[in-house]
């Protein structure tokens, strides 16, 4: 699986602008919605305006700040001589074809049409393209559409909703009240392909409740049948319970939202794995990841001073320190 995340895009972008720098391009047009984010990044890299393609089509006036527009820099959309049609990437070249037949034929622009990330069969659908990335392959502002989600497993604390606190995880009343009124994260759009949590199977009738609350679709809920919290805690099959489904449904991604489980789902499963915590992907081949945590953090960095400080001060004579 080759993953993409907003810094990569960035890097991927700057590393080759130079292919459209200083080639007279005055206006950029962005596909909706996966080729605003890039066709902005270019634009400001070659410092021209940018529309989305239903404004360019409409010929619309381009906005711009409230310093005075350069005579050389186009008013309204089609006064533009050369633009850039940017979309985030390209596999058959449906999505570009399309928008390109949807500018009407007396649009007196010259448009190039340019990708961020080709496939090597699909990069001649394209007059430009950045990079070359081979399918499968994963892009963080893509993760919660429709087609991505329906062939996932995805968890829900920490993905769909917010995780309980220590205190609210009782396994009691006030877990219950946080099942009933956890606060949504990311709210997807479509239909989930499985939710595969550890909450108790004991559990399932709020959390189907709150689903249906929030118009989260799914296919399938996967939940732990074990009787109580201790008892999930003294088998700690937290990992192993999500990463054994995985390994045997044809789903072929999962969303998790905590780095240690996804990395040993990754694992287990022999598939990739995104987390929400870190913003990566977790191949089965990865090592063990080091937990984000800042207290620890400086912890370490205090304990690597002091050593450093110490080991330069002059050593005592044995026998001073023996005296002691």
């Amino acid at each position: 699986m080759n993953y993409k995340s907003y810094g990569d895009l960035s890097e991927d972008i700057a590393a080759s602008l130079f292919l459209v720098q200083g080639k007279g391009y005055d206006l950029v047009v962005g596909i909706p919605r996966s080729g605003m984010i890039p066709a902005s990044m270019v634009a400001l890299g070659l410092h021209i305006d940018v529309v989305g393609l239903p404004e360019f089509i409409a010929n619309q006036p381009l906005k711009t700040r409230m310093h005075r527009k350069a005579e050389s820099q186009p008013s309204v959309a089609w006064d533009a001589k050369k633009v850039l049609l940017i979309d985030d990437s390209v596999i058959t070249g449906r999505t570009v074809q399309e928008a390109r037949d949807a500018i009407p034929d007396n649009c007196p622009c010259t448009i190039d049409t340019l990708v961020i990330y080709a496939d090597p069969d699909g990069k001649h659908h394209v007059d430009i393209s950045f990079c070359i990335l081979e399918s499968p392959r994963a892009f963080q502002w893509n993760l919660f559409t429709p087609a991505m989600l329906s062939r996932a497993c995805v968890d829900i604390d920490g993905v769909l909703c917010v995780d309980p606190t220590a205190h609210q995880n009782d396994d009691g009343e006030k877990y219950v009240a946080f099942l009933n009124n956890a606060e949504p994260l990311f709210l997807p759009s479509g239909r989930i392909g499985c939710l595969v949590t550890n909450r108790l199977e004991k559990y399932r009738r709020q959390t189907e409740a709150w689903l249906k609350q929030q118009g989260i679709e799914y296919e399938r809920l996967v939940m732990l049948d074990l009787p109580s919290k201790e008892e999930r805690q003294r088998q700690g099959v937290h990992s192993t319970h999500k990463g054994l489904f995985y390994k045997n449904v044809d789903y072929t991604f999962f969303i998790e939202s905590d780095t240690k489980q996804a990395a040993s789902i990754a694992k287990i499963s022999g598939k990739a794995v995104y987390c929400c915590e870190d913003n990566r992907v977790y191949m089965p081949t990865d090592k063990a990841p080091i937990k984000k945590d800042r207290r620890g953090y400086a912890k370490r960095l205090l304990r690597s001073v002091k050593r450093r400080i110490v080991s330069g001060l002059p050593r005592p004579p044995k026998a001073a320190l023996k005296a002691k």
